[in-house]
């Protein structure tokens, strides 16, 4: 039986099957589904390769007294991977058992380019996916690595997710792109946990995860880290509602989650908590997508380990926004979003030498369009803009054009 299985794969290994860019992530090759046995494989991914030229404010505010700069200084051009890595991933499912149906996936995410230099041996390879699943009239449990919950939805509406959006500062860059990550919502990312989801209720559903719990600390860009609270006694809990609005038309949806997580150092405890709430109502051809996000603790980029207090251990509130309109013409679709990330100062932030960032914020216009139903190309023209409180005399905001072409082509 497992020689039998090699074979399948091997001689599917080069078989796309074709997908829509309007849903990609459904592309996937299943083998053996008519089996006798029951077992089902499956796999799936994408290459992307993207041009990237970045102009922006020559080192302005880079530096020793500035928080790292989500926008490229000076003029740049790299061939990189976009917001999505490549990937390759490969799904089991065995026969259902008592009304259960489980599965597993694994997947593997690589960059393509080198971090700046000639001759690196192998590109970065992220880990993102790792987990099991058990289905039934129950719902779903899942356990393992996977996309976390709060603001999930987000990111997944987002039209740059196919795209590159902002850069961050791109010389070096060894991993992927930005998106619209910290201009309109904090990165999710990928988390060990335990996840329940309810059964559909005529498309809507709710999902409660107990995730691993993450630091929570000051800025570590070009400052000594002056608190880190990495003690926590129970799990960070998240928590999503999509509730379908298709009777009011079809591809439309409103989306709640949360998150709380408390952490404590030396006897000094603190609590990160947000509400983020969003949604597409689609019409036709045409769709408009918002997001808002609100909380503690947050950070403006990336959740909780980075910019999430003050150098004093007190939270800053964050908040954040996008909105988007798309409009599909067949073979692919063109949109315009605007958005971006705020912070307040918090504790000692105006009294010490450090300048903590004050926005993040960008406009994007791409064109998504397939050449065949498994061949994306893209287009992406993104002015990104970033702020600092208690800058020196002479400083000014840093902005960067990004301009990028590229290509996917999933299975």
């Amino acid at each position: 039986m497992l020689q039998k299985k090699k074979l399948l794969l091997s001689a599917v290994a080069g078989v796309a099957m074709a997908t829509a860019y309007t849903a990609p992530v459904d592309a996937k090759i299943t083998l053996m589904a008519d089996e006798p046995s029951g077992w089902q494989f499956s796999v799936d991914g994408n290459v992307n390769a993207f041009y990237v030229y970045s102009s922006g404010t020559e080192d302005a505010n880079i530096g020793a007294a500035h928080g790292l700069g989500r926008v490229s200084a000076g003029d740049n051009s790299r061939i990189q991977t976009g917001l999505l890595p490549s990937k390759f991933g490969f799904g089991v499912q065995g026969p259902a058992s008592n009304g259960v149906q489980l599965r597993g996936y694994f997947a593997l995410y690589p960059q393509i380019q080198n971090a700046g230099t000639k001759t690196a041996r192998g590109a970065q390879v992220d880990m993102r996916e790792i987990y099991a699943a058990a289905t039934g009239d129950f719902g779903e449990v899942l356990f393992g690595r996977t996309l976390s919950l709060f603001q999930r939805n987000a990111i997944v509406q987002d039209m740059t997710l196919f795209g590159v959006g902002a850069t961050g500062n791109n010389i070096g860059n060894g991993g992927t792109t930005l998106g619209r990550i910290g201009f309109g919502y904090v990165y999710p990312d990928f988390n060990a946990s335990f996840r329940y989801t309810t059964p559909s209720y005529n498309g809507t559903t709710l999902s409660v995860g107990l995730y691993d719990p993450s630091q929570i600390r000051s800025t570590t860009d070009g400052a000594v880290v002056a608190s880190t609270f990495n003690n926590a006694d129970y799990p960070r809990v998240e928590a999503e509602l999509n509730i379908n609005l298709s009777q009011i038309s079809e591809g439309s949806n409103l989306v709640i989650s949360g998150v709380r997580q408390e952490a404590d150092e030396s006897g000094a405890d603190i609590q990160a908590e947000g509400v983020h709430v969003g949604g597409t109502l689609a019409a036709g051809p045409a769709a408009f997508t918002a997001h808002y996000y609100t909380g503690e603790c947050l950070g403006i980029t990336v959740q909780l380990d980075v910019n999430a207090v003050s150098g004093d251990g007190h939270c800053r509130d964050h908040d954040g926004y996008y909105v988007q309109g798309t409009y599909n013409y067949g073979a692919g679709k063109v949109g315009l979003s605007w958005g971006g990330s705020y912070q307040d100062q918090a504790g000692n932030d105006s009294t010490t030498p450090y300048d903590e960032k004050e926005s993040q914020e960008m406009w994007t216009l791409g064109l998504y369009h397939n050449l065949a139903p498994e061949w994306l190309a893209v287009a992406e023209y993104s002015h990104a803009q970033e702020d600092w409180y208690n800058k020196d005399a002479g400083d000014d905001e840093a902005e960067s054009d990004i301009f990028s072409v590229g290509m996917f082509y999933l299975w």
